[in-house]
């Protein structure tokens, strides 16, 4: 077995076929027997037996496609409110659809998450929007409600 050291003078020098991925590997990973081919280890976020497999966070929502290999339907997309969540510090999948085919659930994944963004970009203007509403408001003179003059009680 080599050394650190000597791992890592032979993938600093003149890069053979795979050595790249072994300096990256030996420059993101904390000891020695973490060296196994895959960079910066994680255990991976696993939710009723499904491994996620990419995540997508639109807002304060996030839109997971996870998959399940011995599952009838081994594909599955979820999302989570990840507000509530945090407030009940466990995580919390709900709307799952399941799939057999990998691509239609990989396209309601990205669909979920692009709805969500439509969602958002409608009904929840941005910061900017709102901040020039608010100074509309405040620019526009107000009327005197029907029946009363300005400051004083009604005639």
């Amino acid at each position: 077995m080599k050394t650190e050291q000597e791992l890592k003078r032979e993938a600093g020098g003149q890069p053979r076929n795979g050595d790249h991925l072994l300096a990256a590997e030996l420059s993101a990973e904390q000891n020695m027997n973490m060296l196994d081919g895959i960079p910066n280890n994680e255990k991976p976020r696993v939710n009723q037996n499904y491994v996620i497999l990419e995540s997508e966070i639109v807002g304060h929502k996030e839109f997971v496609l996870a998959q399940n290999p011995n599952a009838p339907q081994p594909y599955v997309t979820w999302e989570r409110n990840m507000q509530e969540d945090e407030r009940r510090g466990e995580e919390n999948f709900y709307w799952g659809k399941y799939y057999c085919d990998p691509e239609a659930a990989e396209k309601n994944f990205h669909d979920r998450a692009d709805a969500e963004r439509e969602y958002l970009r409608e009904y929840r203007p941005s910061l900017l929007q709102s901040l020039r509403k608010n100074q509309e408001e405040i620019a526009r003179p107000s009327v005197p409600a029907e029946g009363r003059e300005k400051g004083g009680a009604v005639l």
